[in-house]
């Protein structure tokens, strides 16, 4: 009877390095108890979540933080005369379009 498992679609990642470069990576690849190539591949793999991770995350200084919060806490002011034009102007050039990241419901003034 035939498995129905299904196998992971596997590809090949090729790099051209120095002979210092290969030696070091052998070096510490040992040292780990992993391969050469689970070594490159685990090491790529967690350089490239720490990319990520810095795409998706912003750190501040407490100091800056403290700032944010408190910008935050304050009532909204009224909109001035350029950003009121603005918003006037990319509504013309949306045309009311349902999906605008500016169509929001007002809010009372009591909040």
């Amino acid at each position: 009877m035939a498995s129905d498992t299904s196998t992971l679609e596997r590809n090949r990642i090729t790099a051209r390095v120095s002979k210092d470069v290969r030696e070091k990576l052998e070096q510490a690849a040992n040292s780990s108890g992993a391969t050469l190539n689970q070594f490159v591949v685990q090491a790529a793999v967690e350089k490239a979540e720490q990319i990520l991770e810095r795409k998706r995350v912003t750190r501040l200084s407490a100091r800056d933080a403290e700032w944010m919060l408190n910008l935050l806490d304050q009532p909204p002011r009224s909109p001035n005369s350029k950003l009121q034009r603005a918003l006037e102007n990319y509504d013309k050039a949306t045309r009311g379009d349902s999906n605008s990241a500016f169509d929001w419901p007002t809010r009372p003034d009591d909040v």
